[in-house]
């Protein structure tokens, strides 16, 4: 079995402080991206800088290096926005998204790889969470598509998709600041993709305090939203997890 081709996209904006972490994790990798696409959202604080620094590096291993500037669309979000804008770019088989904050372990793309046979559409692993304080740190485990209604099933960054799944049921929605994630994970689940899970250790590592964690009540809003549009009007699940997340200030 030929292993697929694989774009890897990151978006940034002023992320000097954190981005050499994630780069210096993608070159540690033992299977490197065949190409490297960055957004970039007018960063001014030394990150383009640093882009260049690093790319001769990719180019030594042989994968493609690409900087795109970000164009701002009125009435679009900006990270849905940033991920659409470089997925069509993509050439690979398979596209990886990773934040400027976030990093993988040296075998994980390797692993991903090797998970995708010819019929599998999307693969998800568990994803380190690691807060300011590490005892609350928390490991978010892959679990089954049918617990959508209630929350997210499967963490976004730890989630890869061969290209044809965003061919098929389109881009991410750019309505939603903080959740577009969850509403493409919904539409992948209506259209019974083919999913596997590999649950066995964390391959990926999110650096939390992101926009979800900031905004809080803007993010329960927007599950409630989401969850509402692909459920059933009777089904009363999507309120019951948005009081619930708001009794918890989750």
């Amino acid at each position: 079995m030929t292993t697929p081709t694989l774009s890897l996209v990151t978006i940034c904006w002023n992320a000097a402080k954190t981005l050499p972490k994630t780069l210096d994790a993608v070159l540690a990798q033992t299977i490197l991206p065949n190409e490297y696409l960055f957004v970039d959202g007018g960063s001014t604080d030394g990150t383009l800088e640093l882009l260049e620094q690093y790319r001769p590096r990719f180019a030594e291993r042989g994968c493609a290096f690409q900087v795109i500037p970000q164009r701002r669309v009125s009435g679009e979000a900006g990270i849905p926005s940033a991920w659409n804008q470089a997925i069509p770019l993509a050439k690979g088989e398979v596209v990886a998204l990773l934040n400027a904050d976030d990093w993988y372990e040296p075998d994980t793309l390797a692993t991903v790889l090797a998970a995708f046979t010819p019929e599998v559409d999307a693969v998800s692993s568990p994803v380190a969470m690691h807060a300011e304080n590490p005892a609350d740190d928390w490991l978010f485990t892959p679990q089954p598509l049918s617990k959508l209604p209630w929350k997210m099933a499967v963490p976004h960054p730890g989630t890869f998709f061969r290209k044809r799944v965003y061919e098929h049921i389109g881009l991410y929605d750019t309505h939603y600041r903080i959740s577009a994630d969850y509403d493409f994970v919904w539409r992948c689940h209506k259209a019974h993709l083919h999913w596997k899970y590999l649950t066995e250790r964390p391959l990926v590592n999110m650096r939390l305090g992101g926009l979800a964690n900031s905004s809080r009540a803007l993010a329960r809003r927007e599950t409630y939203r989401i969850a509402r549009s692909h459920c059933a009007w009777y089904d009363p699940r999507p309120l019951l997890a948005f009081l619930g997340r708001a009794l918890t200030g989750r």
